[in-house]
């Protein structure tokens, strides 16, 4: 009886060596990598240039949405200005006289919303105005800010404000 109890766990013993083996060298399988020799040298090519171009669509994606994001910025501050010369305008039609919002010796109370525009954004708006309104502006402005502008201007209207600024 001993010896059949002992035959019988080996034989467990055995199997679940066995098992222990297969499970072991099925798992071990299951971690290799995917050897490249086995998937075909053109797949990798046209899967590399197709990840290329979705990486360029994807850049192309956040430039575009950095741009938007840049124009509804620039919206923003036009539409501000355009409530603000509304404002001022009305006062000046309403009361016959001078915005209540200008500075002492300034002469115009704009002068602080184009000080506060990037040059790039104020110099086409400034291209527009008249002599008299752009100089009126340009009395308040730092020397820095109205090179800055004047630089960013159409060359000719530079010139003819630059020659209203100098009395000439």
């Amino acid at each position: 009886m001993r010896v059949i109890k002992g035959l019988v766990l080996l034989g467990l013993a055995f199997k679940v060596m066995v098992l222990g083996l297969w499970c072991w060298d099925s798992v071990a399988h299951a971690e290799r990598p995917v050897a490249e020799a086995s998937v075909a040298p053109d797949l990798f090519a046209k899967s590399r240039g197709f990840r290329e171009l979705l990486e360029a669509v994807r850049q192309r994606g956040e430039e575009l949405d950095r741009r938007e994001q840049a124009l509804a910025t620039r919206e923003a501050a036009v539409k501000a200005l355009e409530q603000a010369l509304a404002e001022a305008a009305g006062r000046v039609e309403a009361g016959g006289g001078a915005p209540s919002g200008e500075t002492t010796g300034c002469g115009v109370a704009v002068t602080k919303i184009y000080q506060s525009m990037r040059p790039e954004e104020a110099a086409p708006i400034i291209d527009r105005l008249d002599d008299a309104t752009a100089t009126r502006i340009f009395g308040c402005m730092r020397e820095k800010q109205i090179g800055a502008i004047l630089g960013a201007m159409n060359r000719e209207r530079a010139v003819a404000v630059t020659k209203a600024l100098a009395g000439g």
